[in-house]
């Protein structure tokens, strides 16, 4: 019988909202693949490389599979306890991780895999950053687990160990999701439901971001106005809404329009609005859109801006994500994971995936200031976001995004 591990992701985006793309409508001064692919060790652009990888392949995935549904993930999280587990993996198992991450076997190496995220992690934790990325490993001491796979584990990825006893399993599951819940400030609540007898090790990882808005809403200004699920779907939503300059621009080639909102520090958030009826063909055509196409659309301009104040999540079950992606045998009872505890009987049973995003008013900037607008060339466009979009998070000291989705239906 196998010994079980379950992965687990949480995210928490708090207070603001979203941006970058995959490599998509990044400002020149935001353009953070090119900050790193100049003056980052190859590593660190092997993971990049990777981790844009997982997006592609599982947005597509995701937004085939789930057409109508919000939509939250993190692919730099998802690959970075994939990439984790792959220390303890061997043969099969350990290929089929790599290849499903994105990574080519004939020019990256185990090492510099686990190097790249050593020099990630070590950006993500500067104070600057904003961001809280933590591995947990939580430990049942009967299995032997190899030094060499909890050294590696704190050395490369910043895993803490603890020490639990899966056999006291509602006191178990009440210690990992007591832990995730104050490692997100409280927003992620119960990540697990349950766990099997046969656990082993559970393996957690958690994202947070809390960010105010460089130039907050008027809450006075908010309103209730429509949104548009669909031609034949509309609900009622909150609508924030401020005038200001922000980078925005229209691509005619996906008929989509462009707003940049930025945090304050070094994190920022990008609203891509696909003309109604559009979105799905907007998301297959902007995958392909090379990035000096956002880019020079993007220009500094006075708009009235509108966006749903909401709050959305996301949840997937990656086991039966990842086997669509070619990941299989780290969840069946063929898994090599002897590299863990030298015990052949390990593997994978469940890998949860939750996400959180909060999006209000907040800000830095002083309210009263906030309804004042200068008008340069005549009276600014209005860009309102009250149909389908989708977005992405991205700090320009990392050379990836932080989390990307769409909102179909803000209610949800």
């Amino acid at each position: 019988m196998k010994l079980f591990i379950f992965l687990c992701f949480s995210q928490a985006l708090l207070c603001a909202f979203v941006c970058g793309h995959h490599g998509g409508p990044h400002d020149d001064d935001h353009d953070h693949d090119g900050h790193h692919h100049n003056n980052e060790p190859d590593a660190l652009l092997k993971v990049n490389t990777a981790i844009i990888y997982l997006f592609y392949k599982m947005y597509y995935q995701l937004t085939a599979t789930h057409p109508h549904d919000n939509l939250l993930f993190s692919p730099l999280s998802i690959t970075k306890a994939f990439a984790l587990l792959s220390l303890g993996a061997k043969s099969k198992t350990l290929n089929e991780i790599h290849e499903g991450l994105g990574f080519n076997k004939s020019s990256v190496s185990e090492e510099m895999i686990h190097n790249g995220f050593q020099k990630l992690l070590n950006i993500i934790k500067q104070p600057k950053s904003g961001l809280q990325l933590d591995s947990t490993i939580f430990i049942d001491p009967k299995p032997n687990l190899h030094k060499a796979f909890l050294d590696d584990a704190q050395k490369y990825y910043q895993s803490d160990v603890m020490p639990i006893n899966f056999a006291e399993k509602p006191e178990a599951l009440e210690q990992i999701n007591s832990y995730v819940e104050k490692k997100t400030n409280g927003t992620i609540k119960d990540l697990l439901d349950n766990l099997d007898p046969m656990t082993a090790l559970v393996i957690t990882s958690t994202i947070f971001f809390k960010g105010s808005w460089e130039h907050a809403f008027n809450v006075n200004h908010t309103r209730e106005e429509d949104f548009h699920v669909d031609e034949n779907t509309v609900v009622k939503v909150p609508m924030m809404s401020r005038r200001g300059e922000y980078n925005t621009g229209y691509i005619p080639e996906i008929g989509c329009t462009l707003v940049e909102i930025p945090f304050k520090g070094n994190t920022s958030a990008i609203f891509v609005l696909p003309e109604m009826g559009k979105l799905h063909d907007a998301e297959k055509a902007s995958l392909n859109l090379p990035e000096e196409a956002w880019n020079k659309a993007m220009k500094l301009r006075e708009i009235i801006l509108s966006i749903p104040k909401c709050s959305i999540s996301g949840e997937l079950d990656l086991v039966k994500e990842l086997k669509l992606l070619g990941i299989t045998e780290v969840f069946s009872d063929h898994a090599d994971l002897s590299g863990i505890t030298g015990d052949s009987r390990l593997k994978v049973s469940k890998a949860v995936h939750k996400a959180v995003l909060k999006m209000d008013e907040e800000g830095t900037e002083a309210t009263a200031a906030d309804a004042i607008g200068i008008t340069k060339l005549g009276p600014p466009q209005h860009v309102t976001f009250n149909r389908p979009f989708f977005f992405s998070i991205y700090n320009k000291d990392l050379p990836n995004d932080i989390l990307n989705g769409k909102i179909i239906n803000p209610t949800k």
